[in-house]
């Protein structure tokens, strides 16, 4: 006999709880990072860590308890969105990231969800690909390598974000085409 999930309010609401978590986590960065303490900013890269993982387990929670909203639906990606670019501005701002490319990845950012909008508006939507989903997770190791920007347990974190840094511009930049490319096709059928 199969199990149906547990619908207790608490747990139905946890997704969006971890959502709006996520977006609390913004100003804590954006006010603790800029400090000139090496501990400080380690913090703040774990804290940022922390608050990206949530976005995997929010959506994982939603669907395995059957709590997905229209609320969740909206929100998820639009705290996403502002935990990368906060996560941006501080690393640009420290020197840790060229500006020019930060500017890509936020102005494809915005141009993909504008067009998931006007798929919506138009009637379909334009479905998450594996290179999007790798462009997340490759960027958000970036942000928080770069965050710290030197070894870290022996690890050459400052040259791991620089590698995930190209590794997500190209993404990005190929899972862009990729959506741009959907969504031109189902809006041509829409239109015929």
């Amino acid at each position: 006999m199969e199990k149906l999930p547990v619908r207790t309010p608490w747990l139905k609401q946890l997704p969006n709880q971890l959502t709006l978590g996520r977006v609390a986590v913004i100003p804590i960065l954006l006010l603790l990072y800029p400090l000139d303490f090496h501990f400080i900013k380690v913090v703040c890269a774990f804290l940022f860590a922390i608050a990206a993982l949530t976005d995997i387990l929010d959506g994982y929670l939603a669907r395995k308890n059957a709590s997905v909203s229209q609320l969740g639906a909206l929100l998820d990606p639009l705290a996403d969105k502002m935990l990368v670019a906060a996560g941006l501005l501080l690393v640009v701002n420290e020197d840790s990231l060229w500006t020019w490319m930060a500017g890509l990845l936020l102005c494809r950012d915005i141009g993909i969800s504008s067009l998931r909008m006007v798929a919506m508006e138009q009637g379909f939507s334009i479905s998450v690909n594996i290179y999007g989903k790798l462009k997340t997770i490759v960027q958000d190791v970036m942000i928080f390598c770069l965050m710290i920007n030197q070894p870290f347990l022996d690890l050459p974190l400052k040259e791991i974000g620089w590698l995930c840094a190209w590794a997500a511009l190209g993404l990005s930049l190929w899972s862009g085409w990729l959506y741009a490319a959907e969504f031109w096709e189902k809006s041509k059928h829409r239109l015929s």
